[in-house]
């Protein structure tokens, strides 16, 4: 019985320090973007700078600048969602959109106001991206 439960204990570090392994080797970028364009959190340092248009009753665009050297390639995935109560319009009718495929310099958002019953007004979004390579 002593040794079944030796074995077992060996057998889960193995596979602890297997899996401790993989997730190493993972490269997850995330950020939370402010609806104005200012950057309020990344992990890790990823994000060189925002440039940041808004077009009234049209869209807001996120040019994300990624700091030189983040990506060898571009990234394999990007997200992106918004998390703006900033009115009661913004939560139901707000999305943030990636607009173009991300590459190595930049990684494109777009906010949009959808379904909105008449103008859109100002369509800015805070938001969360997150990239892997």
């Amino acid at each position: 019985m002593k040794t079944l439960i030796s074995l077992l204990s060996v057998l889960v570090l193995m596979a602890g320090a297997v899996s401790v392994n993989a997730a190493a080797k993972t490269h997850i970028y995330t950020a939370y973007i402010n609806k104005d364009g200012t950057l309020a959190a990344q992990s890790p340092h990823w994000i060189q700078g925002i440039e940041y248009s808004s077009q009234h009753n049209y869209a807001a665009s996120y040019k994300v600048k990624l700091t030189p050297g983040a990506f060898q390639k571009a990234p394999k995935f990007c997200v992106v969602s918004t998390d703006d109560t900033s009115s009661y319009e913004h939560t139901l009718y707000g999305i943030a959109k990636l607009s173009g495929k991300p590459t190595r310099e930049e990684v494109n958002v777009i906010g949009l106001m959808l379904g909105l019953g008449g103008p859109s007004g100002d369509s800015s979004m805070s938001f969360y991206l997150m990239c892997s390579k």
